[in-house]
């Protein structure tokens, strides 16, 4: 099959093309601007698609009422939770790392001739050579043959680079595959580091499952976040598996409902598990700013964040009203975004009351 060119566009005649497919675009010059600045690939390709619809010929149109700015306000959302993540995952990281250099020095002490000795951790068989243990102990010991400070440094003051010095310098994936190859005794005790085991209420092999299975959830969100991907509906290939679920008691129904989780509620589900709260109220922070930010402005968006979300972002609750003695069932809803309580739906001779009713900001 013959491929398809990709053919350049001036910002005019993308906006053009915006136009014909029945994007709205009241101001012309503003979307240029933008379109300069974030680029089309960036700003439509990325997040124009729950506001499309694609023909069984693969055309693309944009669902009726749908503006410029709509989809401009979806990327900043996702923009500024990608900045949040990857603070989050920074933050993390740096955590992660400290525990990790702590047990190890205990342990096998701060000299790297003791503790980088490959009989210190499991060998095991990795798809990937590169996470294999003899070529993560050599990317550690190649950190350690440098001029740069503080590695250099402590080298040459002391003859010697403990763990959580050079821990800064090595990627935060190859530390999580590091750990990955901790001996039980070593993982274990990094787990009941990490966690308040007691107050989860998980213990043994299942903790240490829970931590493993966060950090490389949180590889993938890091660099994803790293390399400008989409984080509001991305999906990551980790996921929670526990060795002995059958272990955890009262705490089974949330755990259960923890495997079953995708997205970013799965991140954030993982994180609040932490003894650290920090990376989740980063996170945790940013997606309700934004949420209730962009809701406010685009409030028929609720049903197309809450499904690509996997998050409840409104309440429909059953309810009822007592007028001059005469009852009036409604439901009201509760929302992301918007102040107050919505009726969403609620008889004709209600609304028209409640319309005609005084305001009770009257001036005394």
């Amino acid at each position: 099959m013959e491929k398809q060119k990709i053919l350049y566009a001036t910002a005019e005649e993308q906006i053009e093309k915006l136009k014909r497919q029945g994007l709205i675009i009241a101001e012309p010059a503003f979307a240029k601007a933008e379109l300069e600045l974030y680029g089309y690939s960036n700003l439509i390709k990325s997040y124009r698609a729950p506001y499309t619809i694609v023909s069984d010929e693969g055309k693309k149109t944009y669902r009726s009422g749908i503006i410029f700015e709509q989809v401009l306000s979806l990327y900043i959302l996702d923009k500024n939770l990608r900045n949040a993540v990857m603070a989050s995952m920074l933050d993390l990281e740096e955590h992660v790392k400290e525990a990790a250099a702590d047990i190890i020095a205990r342990k096998y002490g701060t000299n790297p001739d003791d503790y980088l000795q490959f009989r210190n951790y499991v060998n095991k068989k990795k798809r990937k050579k590169r996470f294999s243990l003899p070529a993560i102990l050599d990317k550690l010991k190649e950190a350690l043959d440098t001029d740069k400070d503080p590695i250099a440094h402590y080298s040459q003051k002391y003859g010697a680079v403990p763990p959580w010095i050079l821990f800064k310098s090595i990627y935060f994936s190859t530390i999580v595959n590091f750990i990955n190859l901790f001996k039980p005794e070593e993982q274990l005790a990094l787990a009941e580091k990490l966690y308040d085991a007691h107050d989860l209420d998980i213990y043994g092999k299942s903790l240490v499952s829970l931590m493993l299975n966060t950090l490389f959830i949180c590889i993938e969100y890091r660099n994803l976040s790293a390399h400008r991907g989409r984080v509001y509906n991305y999906i990551p290939k980790a996921t929670v598996k526990l060795q002995q679920p059958d272990t955890l008691l009262p705490f089974v129904e949330d755990i259960y409902e923890l495997t079953e989780t995708q997205g970013l509620p799965l991140l954030l589900n993982t994180l609040s598990l932490l003894s650290y709260k920090e990376p989740f109220k980063i996170i945790d922070r940013a997606l309700r700013e934004e949420l209730n930010r962009h809701l406010t402005l685009y409030e028929k968006d609720v049903d197309i964040l809450s499904e690509t979300l996997n998050l409840t972002l409104y309440k429909d609750q059953p309810d009822c009203m007592i007028i001059d003695g005469k009852e009036y069932p409604f439901i009201s809803r509760i929302q992301s975004g918007l102040p107050g309580v919505k009726l969403i739906d609620a008889p004709d001779d209600l609304i028209d009351l409640l319309s005609n009713r005084p305001s009770d900001n009257t001036d005394n």
